[in-house]
């Protein structure tokens, strides 16, 4: 007897199993295997291989079941396989929804065990139909034929499709548009599937939809890489930014960890930008040893942010336990001193091995912050100068407070032009004539009065705003130079500070000449001071643009000479004009021969290098008749002025009145 298999069946089952397939290797290939939802995902593209291959399987047997006893029984076991893993895809998206959303975390246990109770109900109707017959049954001829508890089974999928629909909306807000589509696609797809072939039988296209939806899922929702840093591997600022909002908006509660690495900044002065991402690497995946990894969030190589779910409200879950491998919890405090401890030991820094100073701080959503925006104010909040110790939690957290007012001070100061340059006198030390002047930034608000630099600089940088505080200081130079006062005074310079900030940005150059150029004043007379944090993986960008702008007519100082350990290298590999040195190698040689030493060698080896010589930091007359020995070319410092306002600087250095 010849028998003629349904092609057109095995063509659409065949379909679904090579997707699946594909997009199960693509997980694995990718490495998404590690959080709730991705097991939940993976579990739902595992039955739709399963089943998928039951399906081909009972096509190839399904025309010898009225002849063989063995097809016959390899066709019911197929069926009862394919309704045992099919009834689980709804219960299976649903449960999916609520660990994407992370909305499972308001589960309590009564609600797991209700969550379980209709899938129990299900399976065993399924496993009991060898004897019930209460799924299906075939027919005398060998008709499939559908029994009472097959629309159970629907009824109860349905219930739960009901209620991944109802989860969607309710927490619409917490949900990005991607997931949304993602989801609602997902849904779409295969309702449109099992509706043509409920209409229409002989065309079996249910599994397909399936699988095309779970393709849709895996391009729109499992791909993680615009939130992924590919050298780490773990979130990034916009990862974390997404979480936060996502805790915030389901009123989750959530312990956050910062640790800060505050000596980073030096150690790209010695080492270079290309090891200090190695560092930042190294931290990484130290961290991922601790904890999972899509609990890390890496805002920059000295600053990483940890979000565990909050202590408490884990203990209330002992249904997590089936899930701790995925979701595991973790003590904020344990976790902080096991940190603690590893960093007491050294890292690798290029050649060598180096030890960090780590700050941590410990705070909590919501009982410190209920908003996106507080918890990154917390986050890019510069922590304080002079600290005692290294862990800050409770009302350590109070210098967050001064940060908000001086925030609140630097907007009312750009404002209401509460920003003033000051100006400190450079002297010439064979002539003690004057020679120009550093200007320098001051900002003096009615409520916090004066506030020093060290501490409104950064929070400007933070806030995004140094590009327009940078131009209103060199506006205003240029404006005084404009003015013909210093020129008249013999002045033959004012110093304007850079940071690396401004010079590394694209179109630097051509912003400081517009305006420059804005104002009729000779570009010779502007001298830009470089602080020399710069990493050897930076010379070459930076010194193409002191090139171009030496070009231009400008001259470039090196400042704070003596501060850093790339000195030589940064005189060597960038075309300053002037070297300023350090105050503190001028007071380290008054105290002791190793100071004098430094101190002398330096002048000896920037003199021979042909480029001028500022001391900062004179105070004393001692110090100038030192200077006078070792052939300095300029000095400045308390001794002659501090910082004062441009108009004393007029009436009182030059001796002008305006």
């Amino acid at each position: 007897m010849h028998f003629i298999f349904d092609e057109f069946h095995i063509a659409f089952y065949a379909a679904a199993l090579m997707v699946s397939f594909t997009i199960l290797m693509q997980s694995i290939i990718q490495k998404r295997t590690d959080r709730a939802h991705n097991l939940a995902f993976i579990v739902i593209v595992c039955i739709i291989m399963a089943n998928s291959i039951t399906e081909i399987v009972s096509e190839f047997v399904r025309p010898y079941i009225m002849t063989s006893d063995t097809c016959m029984f390899v066709d019911d076991v197929c069926h009862i396989l394919y309704f045992m893993f099919h009834s689980l895809i709804a219960p299976m998206f649903f449960f999916y929804e609520l660990c994407l959303t992370d909305a499972i975390r308001k589960r309590t246990d009564y609600q797991v065990v209700l969550f379980s109770i209709p899938i129990v109900i299900m399976e065993l109707m399924i496993l009991s139909n060898p004897i019930t017959s209460l799924i299906y049954h075939h027919s005398r001829t060998g008709h499939f034929q559908r029994g009472p508890a097959e629309y159970v089974i629907y009824v109860i999928s349905s219930i739960y499709i009901l209620h991944a629909i109802i989860c969607i909306f309710r927490y619409w807000n917490a949900i990005t548009f991607k997931k949304r589509l993602s989801l609602m696609c997902f849904l779409g797809v295969v309702l449109v599937g099992l509706t043509i072939q409920f209409a229409y039988p002989d065309i079996r296209c249910e599994l397909f939809a399936e699988a095309l939806g779970a393709l849709g899922i895996m391009l729109l929702m499992e791909n993680e890489d615009d939130r992924l840093e590919p050298d780490t591997g773990i979130y990034n600022r916009h990862g974390l930014e997404m979480d936060i909002e996502t805790i915030t908006k389901l009123g989750l509660r959530c312990d956050i960890l910062s640790l800060r690495i505050t000596d980073v900044g030096t150690s790209l002065r010695s080492i270079g930008l290309t090891n200090i991402n190695n560092l930042t690497n190294d931290i990484a995946e130290y961290l991922k040893l601790r904890v999972q990894r899509y609990h890390i969030y890496n805002i920059d190589p000295s600053h990483f942010i940890i979000l565990l779910g909050d202590s408490k409200e884990d203990k209330q879950r002992r249904f997590r336990g089936l899930f701790k491998k995925y979701e595991p919890s973790y003590n904020i405090d344990e976790l902080t001193e096991e940190i603690l401890r590893r960093f007491k030991g050294n890292w690798n820094m290029g050649k060598t091995k180096t030890s960090l100073n780590p700050v941590i701080i410990k705070a909590n959503v919501p009982d410190n912050f209920k908003t996106v925006e507080e918890a990154f104010f917390f986050i890019d909040s510069p922590i304080p100068e002079r600290l005692d110790k290294q862990v800050l939690e409770g009302d350590d957290l109070g210098y967050l407070l001064r940060r908000t007012q001086v925030e609140n001070a630097i907007r009312r100061g750009i404002a209401q032009d509460g920003f003033e340059v000051y100006y400190q006198p450079v002297y010439e030390l064979s002539t003690k004539k004057l020679y120009g002047a550093e200007a320098l930034l001051r900002l003096y608000d009615k409520e916090l009065r004066q506030i020093f630099p060290d501490e409104f600089i950064p929070v400007i940088e933070q806030m995004g705003l140094i590009d327009d505080v940078d131009n209103m200081v060199l506006g205003k130079v240029c404006e005084f130079i404009e003015s013909g006062i210093p020129e008249k005074a013999g002045m033959r310079t004012l110093n304007v500070n850079l940071s690396m900030i401004q010079c590394m940005q694209k179109g630097f150059v051509n912003r400081i000449n517009q305006i420059v150029d804005g104002y009729k004043v000779d570009k010779h007379m502007i001298t830009f001071e470089i602080t020399e944090s710069v990493g050897a993986d930076d010379y070459i960008k930076l010194g193409e643009i002191i090139k171009e702008l030496k070009g231009s007519g400008y001259q470039f100082a090196m400042d704070d000479y003596g501060t850093g350990y790339s000195n030589i290298q940064s005189i060597f590999s960038l075309d300053f004009d002037v070297v300023k040195i350090d105050k503190s190698i001028l007071w380290a040689a008054e105290k002791g021969e190793l100071g004098m030493t430094i101190l002398t060698n330096s002048i000896n080896m920037i003199r021979q290098m042909k480029k001028k010589i500022v001391v900062e930091g004179v105070e004393t007359e001692s110090q100038i008749h030192l200077l006078e020995k070792l052939g300095v070319d300029y000095q400045q410092g308390f001794y002659f002025s501090k910082p004062i306002p441009k108009a004393d600087f007029i009436r009182e250095i030059l001796g002008v009145t305006e």
